[in-house]
Formats: C-alpha cells, sequence, structure tokens
C-alpha cells in the first residue's frame, strides 16, 4: 500500500494560469505533478539504486519493479510543505530530524535541493516573509526563529565557538521524593520525573551552525504562525496551546508585542489570514474566530462543531458510532484555506477537522451561518487548489487510505482505497466530484512511499512495538493525527 499524501500544496504559472504544478509530501517523498502529466519524485536515490542494479545484473527493464528499498533506508517524514510566492522554491519541514529543507523546483516541478538545516528543536510551523527572502519557523518549545531562504557563504556565524570538550550528559536527578508530595498534582509530576530518569542521562541540546535569529518566545507550545503587511510596517502573528493569538511586529522589531486576540477556551491549532485583512483561527473550540485582528477584535463565530455533527449523524457508513451524548462530540480543527477565484468582497474559507471525512466551506460575513458540506469518502488531510484561467477553481484533497472513514485508529481492509479526490466549484456555488480533473491525476495518485502490507492489517494491533507492523502503524498514525493530541485532559491544570 501506498501511504497517503500528508501535505498538499499547488501553484499556478504567471504567465499561464492554465498551467500549474502540485506537490504533494507522502511519508518521507515529495511528487509533482504538472500540468502537462510530467510528474517527478524526490529523492531519486532509490530509483538510480535499481537501474545501477539491473545493469549490473543484466536484467531486463521489467524485472527493475521488483527491487524496493529496505525498510530501514527510509528518510524522514514531512510534516510540512509550503511554497515561496512565485513557486520557485518549495520549504519542507521533516519531524524526525527536525530538518528544514529547501528545494527549487523548474516548470516541470523538477527537484533540486539546496539546503538542508536541521534545529534545535522540532518545527511545529513555518512561514515566509511577503518577500521570500527569510522562512520563519515556530518550534514546540514556543520560540519563532528567522532563517535565510538561501543560505550564503556570508551569512555563516563569523566565529564558530569552540569546543575545547565533548559535551556530558547530565544525569537527570528528579525535584521531589515520595515524601515530598502531597496532592495530586505534585504526585503525577513526581511520576513523569521518575520515568524522565529511567530514560537515561538528559542529552545535551544541539547547536545550530547555520545562520539565525531568535526573533520572539511563547511560554507555551507553538501551533501556528502567520505573516501580515499592513503598509509599510510587517507582523508576526502567533497561536499557542493555551489559547493565545499573539500580534507581534515584525523583524527588526519582533520583541514588540501589538496586542492579544483572546477569546479561545480550547488550544488553537490553526490561523488563516484572508483576502479582506482578517484572521480566522480554530482548533479544539466548538466555533471558528473571526478576528479584525488589526484592532485585536472578535468579529463573528463560525459553528464549526454543529454543521460537523449534523453531517457526522447523517453518515451512518462511518466508524466507530457517536457517543450516546451530544456533549461528548469534539472537533480539532487541522486546517484552514481561503477558496480563490471569488469576488472582490467575498470571503470563504474551507476547513478540515481530524478524523473527519468532510470539507466545510463558510462564507465570512454572510448572515446565513449554514456552511456548505463536502463529502468525501475518507478523512481529510490536506486541499490543494487549482485555479482556472476563468476564475473557475477546483480543488484535489488528500484522504487517509490506511484509516477507516470517520475514525484515526481503526484501519481499512480495503487495501486499494482512493488517495485523491477531485471537485470543481460549479456556478451555483456547490462543489462537485470532477472525474475529468482525476483523469490528469493518474500519475500522481500512483507515486508516493510504499508501506508494509502488515502495517495495513486492520487485524494488527499495535502493540509494544517489537514487530515492524505495528512500529509502522502507529508512526502513521502519528503523522497524519496529531492535533487531538493538543487538547488538555481534565484534571491537567489541578
Amino acid at each position: 500500500m501506498i501511504f497517503p499524501y500528508q501535505c498538499l500544496v499547488a501553484r499556478t504559472d504567471s504567465d499561464d494560469s492554465n498551467k500549474w504544478t502540485v506537490f504533494g509530501a507522502s511519508g518521507s517523498k515529495l511528487v509533482a505533478q504538472s500540468s502537462t502529466g510530467a510528474t517527478s519524485v524526490w529523492p531519486q536515490q532509490d530509483e538510480q539504486q535499481q537501474q545501477i542494479v539491473s545493469a549490473e545484473h543484466g536484467e531486463p527493464p521489467g524485472k527493475r519493479i521488483k527491487l524496493s528499498p529496505a525498510p530501514t533506508e527510509r528518510g524522514p517524514n514531512f510534516s510540512s510543505i509550503i511554497l515561496s510566492s512565485n513557486g520557485e522554491y518549495l520549504i519542507g519541514v521533516t519531524g524526525e530530524d527536525k530538518c528544514i529543507r529547501v528545494f527549487q523546483v523548474d516548470k516541470e516541478g523538477q527537484f533540486q535541493q539546496l539546503s538542508e538545516r536541521c534545529m534545535s528543536r522540532k518545527p511545529s510551523s513555518i512561514t515566509l516573509t511577503s518577500d521570500d527572502f527569510t522562512i520563519l519557523c515556530a518550534d514546540k518549545f514556543g520560540d519563532v526563529y528567522a532563517l535565510p531562504l538561501i543560505p550564503s557563504p556570508n551569512d555563516e556565524p563569523a566565529e564558530n565557538p569552540v569546543v575545547t570538550e565533548q559535551p556530558v550528559d547530565k544525569d537527570f536527578t528528579p525535584s521531589a521524593t515520595v515524601l515530598t508530595v502531597h496532592s495530586g498534582r505534585n504526585r503525577r509530576t513526581l511520576e513523569e520525573q521518575l520515568k524522565q530518569k529511567a530514560k537515561g542521562p538528559l542529552k545535551t541540546k544541539e547547536a545550530m551552525t547555520f545562520k539565525h535569529d531568535l526573533l520572539l518566545g511563547h511560554v507555551s507550545m507553538l501551533t501556528d504562525l502567520a505573516y501580515a503587511k499592513k503598509g509599510n510596517r510587517s507582523y508576526i502573528i502567533t497561536a499557542d496551546r493555551d489559547e493565545h493569538i499573539r500580534i507581534s511586529r515584525g523583524v527588526p522589531q519582533a520583541h514588540i508585542i501589538e496586542g492579544f486576540c483572546l477569546g479561545h477556551e480550547e488550544f488553537i491549532s490553526r490561523l488563516c489570514l484572508t483576502p479582506l485583512k482578517l484572521l480566522v483561527s480554530g482548533g479544539g473550540d466548538a466555533c471558528l474566530y473571526v478576528w479584525d485582528w488589526q484592532n485585536y477584535r472578535l468579529v463573528e463565530r463560525l459553528p464549526l462543531r454543529d454543521t460537523a455533527l449534523q453531517h457526522r449523524k447523517a453518515r451512518s457508513d462511518l466508524s466507530p458510532s457517536l457517543p450516546d451524548n451530544d456533549q461528548g462530540f469534539k472537533v480539532a480543527v487541522s486546517g484552514i484555506w481561503n477558496i480563490p477565484g471569488l469576488d472582490a468582497l467575498t470571503n470563504a474559507v474551507l476547513v478540515a477537522c481530524e478524523g473527519l471525512p468532510a470539507l466545510f466551506e463558510f462564507e465570512i460575513g454572510s448572515n446565513a451561518k449554514s456552511a456548505t458540506t463536502i463529502s468525501l469518502n475518507g478523512n481529510a488531510l490536506d486541499v490543494a487548489f487549482i485555479k482556472g484561467s476563468d476564475n473557475s477553481c477546483s480543488i484535489v484533497v488528500s484522504i487517509d487510505n490506511i484509516h477507516k472513514a470517520g475514525s484515526t485508529t481503526l484501519v481499512r481492509k480495503d487495501k486499494i482505497a482512493a488517495r485523491l479526490q477531485y471537485f470543481s466549484k460549479q456556478t451555483d456555488g456547490q462543489w462537485q466530484e470532477d472525474e475529468i480533473v482525476g483523469k490528469v491525476f493518474v500519475g500522481f495518485a500512483g507515486q508516493g512511499s510504499l508501506m508494509d502490507d502488515e502495517a495495513t492489517n486492520g487485524d494488527t494491533p499495535i502493540g509494544n512495538g517489537a514487530d515492524q507492523a505495528s512500529s509502522e502503524k502507529k508512526s502513521a498514525r502519528d503523522i497524519l493525527y496529531s492535533v487531538e493530541n493538543l487538547r488538555k485532559r481534565p484534571g491537567a491544570e489541578e
């Protein structure tokens, strides 16, 4: 089975709007397809190795497909990909090695890796400044760094620290004992400290030897960030797990906090700036929040949970079943996207929720609070927009072909489930599945990282990780579904 596309993004040719390229990340591989039908894959090492081995043994080309890379040779998986505004550069984040990779992509989508920079902490979100010169990187420890998009030898630190001796990992010592704790929260803290001690010495923080600037920091895990400009002044908008949205000035005054957009009661996972200069935020709350972020004012709430619950009840084919009490139904926003091709006075967004086989379209500022729902064959993972020359709009939707629709844990028994669905917006405003667009992506749909068949067997339990199938199944779930983990458990703040 081929791993689903956990990330999608698209670009349109600035000279010819009928020409486009769609990029996807499937596990550790990047795949691109242009409107001409040409596809490319990164890395190409596996294909080159197959050709070399086949040539050495004199095998006919047909036998090359039997050679496949060993599972241990798979690279780190992509957690995020973005494009520069001119579409010339693709920036990807790989989670396991905490690296930011910059690729140059030509007209046909061929990849050329330009740099690979590993951060000291795992990045949680990246974006680019409006001039495409600087990457802004938010990490899970609450810091935001600025890195040049294209590293230059002149950007390297002028003075590298001289290491006289190798750093020694320090033994972790709990700050409490069983004789000094008196509350439930302290007992839980002590248990976590004892678990940490059992893991062995603490690893020292890796130094970043490339040019980077620390811009700002939160006291909580950062989940998303956005970059905006108003006149000659730029802003960095950051969201964290503790329900905060902060508006800071851009470089070089990022230490100055302009204000906060406060009102969320649960974690915030996604931010989206609209063409009309509004900010849409979502996460674990029942509603999407729409902000006049320049004045730190809440404009409206959009009923996401009620819309998702209504769709969930109408789908008898989904599993697991709904809880008896509707109050137990919660949503976790995994994506918010602006819909292109609308008139200048209309703002509309598409929203995806983790573990739900649907997309929801909300029109901002509309008196009608109902949403348009796009029903899917599997859980939505990501969306790429293709804008036509006639202002039409089509979308490519990445579908989870591993887990059952409506579940983030149960594995499909169908091994040939589709990984992509395609829709076009009609003149009446409705979305309709588009088979013509689907035929264009036949090559794209067949590319990606391969998975062990045992890892996608619904009868294989997630065990202690001793067998590779169980470990790969758990790894797949961790890659595809991480938003709900941001939700604080009852008693966590006691």
